[in-house]
């Protein structure tokens, strides 16, 4: 094997673990949703927003990349691929922080179990 095919596959093993992360994240989420309520709902809903940013960068580095490095060069090139998947991130990562520090509504029957 070729060190060329070899870290194509790295890359595609990559790539492959950064859309498998939050697609697990947000199974794990969708799970919760009944008992943590909004909260599982905004964790579900950034680990979705976070999954397109790998495939939309790999989809430019795929077929763009060369009309990218003629444009802008290189090493800019390098920068705004590592820029792409950024605003996926952070508002992912937003939600994600706004379901773990929001304080979960009680449930309707915990009160009366409560009081019981």
């Amino acid at each position: 094997m070729s060190d060329t095919t070899a870290a194509g596959l790295v890359g595609a093993c990559l790539t492959l673990l950064e859309v498998l992360a939050p697609l697990v994240g947000a199974v794990v989420a969708a799970t919760y949703i009944r008992r943590r309520g909004r909260n599982a709902r905004l964790a579900f809903a950034g680990c979705l927003v976070m999954t397109p940013g790998p495939i939309i960068t790999t989809l430019i580095m795929a077929f763009g990349l060369d009309s990218l490095i003629r444009a802008v060069g290189p090493l800019t090139a390098t920068n705004v691929l590592s820029a792409i998947p950024l605003p996926f991130h952070l508002v992912g990562l937003g939600l994600i922080v706004a379901g773990a520090l929001t304080t979960p509504k009680p449930q309707p029957g915990a009160d009366v179990a409560a009081t019981v």
